[in-house]
């Protein structure tokens, strides 16, 4: 029995395998992991995971560069950003991958299905590739065993910053800091001849760059490092400085073939609102708190998962292993600044620029220290500053695994096994969350749209991105649309804003022009007619006259040319714009709601309860913020109940708290009412959210028609 227990140890601790059957089978654990997190409809790109935030930009800007030609710059698109263009890098659509299935797209445009896009097939490859990586610093390190393989993919598919990041697939691919890392290590213990080594750091770098590129800095920062280390090691200090020259040569060809150089490198609002040392930061407490199972931390937004860039939570189970490492091998890790002096700078100094000059424990900030203005390009370029500590992380993820995994005995492997299994209980209800929301099917009914786009040729889109008021999902949900139809598009949101919002408040006073669609977010136009800060030019003022424009809860949309007769004709929910002296009305598709839904189209359109049986808000806002003076307001609806019976409630609330009036909502017999009054705003009241509200008691029906405010000469 002694026999068989220690030959079994041997085999799966103790022997070495082949790094052929350690790729395979950390491959097939990837794969494993991937079909179970996510179904194939999401791999394929169906999936309301797509539909907003990031990963919808970075979608979008795939379209466009899709449908366009190719051209010098490679990256470059036109039909974004029209007609200046912009660079898909700064849409973080993953120029890699845009420019492998652009080629495929171009000799096999049969294979692809329309409106295709390749992001939930890279989360995929994301996990086979963090597999992989894994594997190869594993080994890299020493520890080669199929219990190796096993531990060390384990804890790097379920890394929690990974799944921070699942809808940012470009940010997901942190396995070129697992490369970088064993390149470094594979140079340091001579595996690998030098040359070798600085050529794959050199093709490395440019992956990093056609990813992302915080990857960049990260697989140069490591280069440098190897360079620095070699160097101290007794090779030339000239041979480092020609590998480096290499380097810069082969990135600057790539910079100018590509078009990086052609974007701004630096956003519109400045240098000085950057967000480096305000947001994005590393909390010394994030690396400990991370929302996840087993610890908690209260509801600080740096250490919740997910989507805070900050975000740099280790796990439950590698808290514990680190401490355990750092006694049984205590000596072997004290030496490694001595053995890799370089690379230890260089993780020191990415932690105090993922703190930056705001250092925070907490709610507390412990100090803080102005940045020297010289630093203000690089702490722009790269304002995310808690991702710096991703390197720290890792390193220190796997060189405690491979200080255990070198011992080879049953005692540490059981640690080992209990800490994985921590770790993914830690991060088990992220992984079941995910799961849940990469089922669901995108919530965009782009074919609502068809008919519309397709009178269309090009959408023009105010305020443009970066420019106030800033509308954020807005901004990328008119992008996508614009993208999805393969129609030209004046703005878009990318990382980098470059366009001048003077020339945009002065494109309001050009004429509209034909086949442009043109869409106002509601954020500029909310508080008019009863503010100076934006007041409808005379083109749109025409336009709506004519019957040209019609509006939603977001925005307003004008087609030159359309008639009310076109509108309503679209299965698109939208309310008639009415025109009101001195003052404003609210449709059915522009109230806020939490029981709701617009029906009909035309002056027929009400919004009305989806369930009868659920009580509850039926409309609230518009959070109009007015001036002194006095107010007429009116309140159309109209129910089938009889007048006798009671339907709901409405009132005119100030902030939520100032009521000015208020009363029953009674039924109609079907024929439309008129509820309306007098309110007199003050000073004190100047300025604060008015709201015009409804209420349902789930009795009877009630069907609001429009709401308006006038104000009174």
């Amino acid at each position: 029995m002694y026999l068989v227990r220690t030959s079994f140890q041997n085999q799966l601790l103790g022997r070495d395998v082949s790094a052929l059957t350690s790729y395979v089978l950390a491959l097939l654990i990837a794969c494993g992991f991937v079909f179970y997190l996510f179904p194939l409809s999401f791999l394929a790109g169906h999936s309301t995971v797509t539909d907003y935030g990031d990963i919808a930009q970075h979608v979008s800007g795939w379209w466009y560069y899709a449908r366009d030609s190719w051209h010098f710059p490679l990256l470059h698109t036109s039909r974004l950003d029209h007609p200046d263009g912009v660079s898909i890098a700064f849409t973080d659509s993953i120029p890699l991958a845009a420019l492998l299935f652009k080629s495929l797209l171009t000799l096999f445009p049969s294979l692809f299905p329309a409106h295709f896009h390749y992001f939930g097939w890279w989360v995929g490859f994301v996990f086979l590739a963090q597999a992989v990586s894994a594997t190869f610093l594993i080994r890299t390190l020493g520890a080669k065993s199929i219990f190796a393989t096993v531990i060390a993919v384990g804890f790097a598919i379920t890394w929690p910053v990974l799944h921070a990041r699942y809808h940012h697939s470009a940010l997901m691919t942190q396995s070129i800091i697992i490369v970088a890392l064993a390149l470094y290590f594979l140079a340091q213990q001579q595996t690998w001849t030098s040359r070798r080594v600085s050529a794959a750091f050199i093709a490395l770098n440019l992956a990093a760059l056609t990813i992302h590129p915080y990857y960049l800095a990260f697989t140069a920062s490591f280069f440098i490092a190897f360079l620095v280390d070699r160097s101290l090691a007794g090779e030339s200090w000239l041979l480092q400085l020609k590998r480096l020259a290499m380097l810069l040569v082969v990135l600057g060809a790539v910079i100018w073939l590509l078009g990086y150089s052609r974007h701004s490198s630096h956003d519109s609002l400045g240098y000085g609102d950057s967000g480096y040392g305000n947001d994005f930061f590393l909390d010394l407490l994030a690396p400990f708190c991370g929302g996840g199972k087993l610890i908690t931390c209260g509801e600080g937004p740096v250490y919740v998962f997910p989507y805070h860039e900050g975000f740099n939570y280790l796990g439950a189970g590698l808290l514990l292993l680190i401490p355990i490492a750092a006694l049984l091998n205590w000596r072997s890790l004290l030496s490694i600044p001595k053995l890799a002096p370089a690379l230890t700078a260089l993780l020191v100094g990415f932690f105090v620029y993922a703190l930056s000059n705001r250092v925070r424990l907490g709610d507390v900030e412990i100090f803080s220290y102005t940045l020297p203005s010289v630093l203000q390009p690089l702490t722009s370029t790269f304002r995310a500053a808690g991702r710096f500590f991703w390197p720290i992380s890792l390193f220190l993820l796997f060189v405690t695994l491979a200080s255990l995994l070198k011992r080879r005995t049953w005692p540490v492997a059981l640690v080992l096994v209990t800490t994985l299994v921590l770790q993914v209980k830690d991060v088990k209800p992220w992984l079941l969350r995910i799961q849940a929301e990469a089922a669901k099917p995108s919530q965009l009914h782009f074919a609502d749209w068809a008919g519309l786009m397709a009178r269309v040729d090009k959408v023009v889109s105010y305020p443009i991105h970066e420019c106030e008021p800033l509308h954020y999902q807005h901004n990328i949900w008119v992008m996508q649309l614009a993208g999805y139809y393969g129609k030209l598009i004046n703005s878009g949101y990318t990382a980098r804003g470059h366009k001048s919002c003077e020339d945009d408040n002065l494109s309001l006073q050009q004429p509209l022009a034909p086949r442009h669609l043109y869409i106002l977010s509601s954020g500029a136009y909310s508080n008019t007619p009863f503010t100076n800060k934006f007041i409808f030019t005379a083109p749109y003022q025409q336009a709506m006259a004519r019957g040209e424009c019609v509006r939603r809860l977001d925005d307003m949309l004008c087609l030159p040319g359309s008639t009310p007769d076109f509108w309503q004709r679209l299965p698109l929910v939208t309310s008639p714009v009415t025109l009101v002296a001195q003052g404003r009305q609210w449709g059915p598709a522009e109230f806020s709601t939490n029981i709701g839904t617009a029906v009909g189209q035309g002056a027929a359109q009400r919004l009305v309860p989806k369930d009868k049986a659920q009580e509850g808000w039926l409309s609230f806002g518009p959070f109009v913020y007015l001036p002194v003076g006095t107010y007429h307001f009116t309140i159309d609806y109209v129910s089938n109940a009889q007048p006798t019976q009671q339907v709901g409630d409405w009132d005119v609330m100030l902030e939520n708290i100032k009521t000015f009036a208020a009363g029953p909502l009674t039924g109609t017999a079907g024929q439309p009412r008129r509820l309306q009054g007098v309110l007199n705003i003050d000073a004190t009241d100047a300025g604060k959210p008015l709201e015009i509200r409804t209420h349902y008691l789930a009795q009877g029906d009630l069907q609001l028609i429009s709401t308006s405010l006038q104000q009174v000469p």
